[in-house]
C-alpha cells in the first residue's frame, strides 16, 4: 500500500576528473566523511533509504513536518557539511587533487512531497514509486546555484509557505519527459553560507629541533618527494622493519594517526604540522613508543634544488627520552638505511 512521504535528497557535487590512485582514494575518503556527516545530522526522523554515489536518499512517513522545521533540518545538514570542510582544509597535509579542492564541493537539497511504496529486497527494504522518480529527475534543473533548497509544488502545499530562516524564495519549474511539468520553489544558500562560522584556527606549531640529522638528495621533484612522505600506505614500501600500518580511514591531514610495526614494536604517528610550498616544504610527526614509555618528534625538511632533485633533512627531537646514546645510534642507522629506499621510491615509484 502507497503511503504519503517527504522524499528529501541532499546531494554532493564538485569532484571531477581525477585520475591518480591517491586522488581517487582521497575523494571517496572525503565524500564518505561528508556522508556520514550529512546523515548524522539526521535530527527529524527521516528514513535513509540509500546511499546513491554522492547523495543521499532520505523518506519520512506520516504527518508532514512544517516549513521552518524541514527546512531548518536542511541547513543544519548544509551547516554540518561546510564546517566539516573548513576543517579538511585547515588541516590538510596531502598536495593531492582532492585534498586541494574539497574546499569547492557543494550541496543541494531536492525535497518532494508524494506517495512511495516499500518493498522487501532479501533483508532490505526499498521505497519506490512515481513520486521518487520525480525527485530524482529534479537532481538536474536549471537552477543557475549550485548550492540551494529546492521544493516542489506538492511539498510546499504539504509543509506550508511561512517564511523560513530568511531565505529568499523564487518560483520556477521543469518540464522532464514521461513525468511532464514540475513546479517548485528555490532558495540559494550563498548568503547562509557566508555566515557558518570558521572552525577555530589551528594551534601555532614551533618546530624546535633536535641534535641528530640525516641528510640525502633525491633526483625527484619537491612534490614528488613530499607527496611520498606524509602517504602512510606507502611506508611499508621504504620503512626498514615494518611489519604493518593501521591507520585512521581518510586522508592525510593534521592530527591523523597511524600505527606501525617495527620488528614487532608499534609505533604511534600522529602528524603535527606541515608547510608546503613548490620550493620549500617541511612536515612533522610526533611518534610515541609505549612499549619503552619514549615520545619522540621527527621532522622532515625539503628544498628543491632544481625542477628534478630535492634535498631531505631529517632531525630527530628525542624530547626527554632517557635511551642510551647506543640506542640513538641504532635508530638513526635504521633511519638512513631507510632514506636509501625511500630515495629509490621516490626516484621509480613515487606516491
Amino acid at each position: 500500500m502507497a503511503e504519503q512521504a517527504i522524499i528529501l535528497i541532499p546531494d554532493i557535487s564538485g569532484f571531477t576528473g581525477f585520475t591518480s590512485a591517491t586522488e581517487i582514494d582521497h575523494a571517496a575518503h572525503i565524500i564518505t566523511q561528508l556522508l556520514e556527516l550529512i546523515v548524522a545530522s539526521n535530527e527529524t526522523d527521516f528514513t535513509l533509504a540509500e546511499i546513491e554515489g554522492d547523495a543521499v536518499l532520505f523518506y519520512r512517513k506520516g504527518e508532514p513536518l512544517r516549513r521552518v522545521r524541514l527546512v531548518d533540518q536542511c541547513l543544519r545538514m548544509f551547516s554540518s557539511f561546510h564546517h566539516q570542510i573548513m576543517v579538511i582544509e585547515r588541516d590538510r597535509v596531502c598536495q593531492c587533487g582532492a585534498c586541494q579542492t574539497a574546499i569547492n564541493l557543494t550541496l543541494k537539497f531536492i525535497v518532494h512531497f508524494g506517495y512511495i511504496k516499500e518493498i522487501k529486497v532479501a533483508q532490505f527494504v526499498k521505497a519506490t514509486g512515481i513520486d521518487m522518480i520525480v525527485a530524482h529527475r529534479l537532481l538536474k534543473n536549471d537552477v543557475g546555484s549550485d548550492e540551494y533548497i529546492l521544493m516542489t509544488e506538492p511539498c510546499c502545499a504539504a509543509v506550508g509557505h511561512e517564511d523560513a530562516k530568511g531565505l529568499q524564495w523564487a518560483k520556477s519549474s521543469q518540464t522532464y519527459d514521461a513525468i511532464g511539468h514540475v513546479g517548485y520553489e528555490f532558495a540559494t544558500l550563498t548568503n547562509y553560507k557566508a555566515q557558518i562560522p570558521r572552525p577555530p584556527a589551528a594551534p601555532r606549531f614551533v618546530v624546535e629541533k633536535g641534535d641528530d640529522d640525516l641528510e640525502v638528495v633525491i633526483n625527484a621533484p619537491l612534490r614528488t618527494v613530499y607527496q611520498t612522505l606524509v602517504a602512510v600506505d606507502k611506508r611499508p614500501a621504504w620503512l626498514e622493519g615494518v611489519d604493518t600500518i593501521k591507520r585512521e580511514w581518510t586522508a592525510e591531514r593534521i592530527s591523523m594517526g597511524h600505527n606501525c610495526v617495527v620488528h614487532g614494536m608499534t609505533l604511534v604517528n600522529t602528524a603535527i604540522f606541515h608547510d608546503f610550498s613548490e620550493n620549500h616544504a617541511r612536515y612533522s610527526e610526533k611518534v610515541e613508543i609505549p612499549a619503552v614509555n619514549v615520545t619522540l618528534l621527527a621532522h622532515y625538511e625539503m628544498q628543491a634544488l632544481d625542477a628534478a632533485s630535492t634535498r631531505l633533512n631529517f632531525n630527530v627531537n628525542w624530547l626527554d627520552a632517557r635511551l642510551p646514546g647506543e640506542n640513538k645510534q641504532g635508530i638513526m642507522a635504521e633511519q638512513a638505511a631507510s632514506f636509501e629506499l625511500f630515495k629509490r621510491v621516490c626516484e621509480t615509484n613515487p606516491a
